[in-house]
């Protein structure tokens, strides 16, 4: 993934504009909808056709690097901007710990790809828990430091840089998918901050997308 050179920047002023942190929610809610989904259909008692299942392998293996590249991009990028603004405020330590322990999480269900369905589905279950409850802590603690320290135009380098940072290949699955998990409105935003090839890339690579989900879910 491409190195990103942090720039200077000092804490948001009251009544300065806040950063939109939509994208994070939508990502945090498109990853464990769709874990869930998978962990019910993998798990589930129901037979499932070998075109689905093939199917859903694929649509967890996208989930996955999803997953490994949210927290990538949160450790190089984000989290380096919350700590220059929110200084002495914050303690990134226990998020960090997470991202930790993610790791050999994120391994086992990458093996688990090429195994029987139900221990693919157990080891996604561990990364559901993990991070259903990293993320209820960092929606609840972190963001509102987020917002109260980061500055709009600080908070929208940083997703920028994100963007920059995902291969061709990986974003012909992100966009559409986040916008399959936000509602109107956040969809709305999120497209409105996006630059023309971004929004071209979605027009482009929606129909895809809508294809692979309904092999894997129906």
């Amino acid at each position: 993934m491409r190195t990103v050179q942090i720039p200077d920047v000092s804490p948001r002023n009251d009544g300065e504009r806040e950063p939109d942190l939509t994208s994070m929610y939508v990502i945090h809610r498109a990853m464990l909808t769709d874990l869930r989904r998978l962990t019910g259909l993998l798990g589930g008692d129901g037979p499932l056709t070998g075109h689905r299942e093939r199917a859903a392998r694929r649509y967890a293996a996208s989930i996955l690097v999803e997953v490994h590249h949210h927290h990538a991009n949160e450790d190089d990028v984000l989290w380096p901007i919350v700590e220059r603004t929110a200084g002495r405020a914050v303690d990134l330590s226990p998020y960090t710990d997470d991202h930790e322990a993610l790791g050999p999480v994120l391994d086992q269900c990458r093996a688990a790809l090429g195994g029987d369905r139900r221990s693919l589905a157990r080891a996604l279950g561990e990364l559901l828990d993990l991070l259903d409850e990293h993320i209820d802590e960092e929606e609840s603690r972190l963001f509102p430091i987020i917002s109260r320290f980061v500055p709009y135009d600080a908070y929208a380098w940083a997703e920028r840089q994100v963007a920059r940072r995902a291969s061709f290949g990986q974003l012909t699955f992100t966009a559409p998918w986040l916008l399959r998990h936000a509602t109107a409105d956040e969809a709305a935003r999120l497209l409105a901050g996006a630059g023309a090839p971004l929004r071209l890339l979605v027009t482009l690579s929606r129909g895809r997308y809508t294809r692979h989900e309904r092999a894997a879910f129906g």
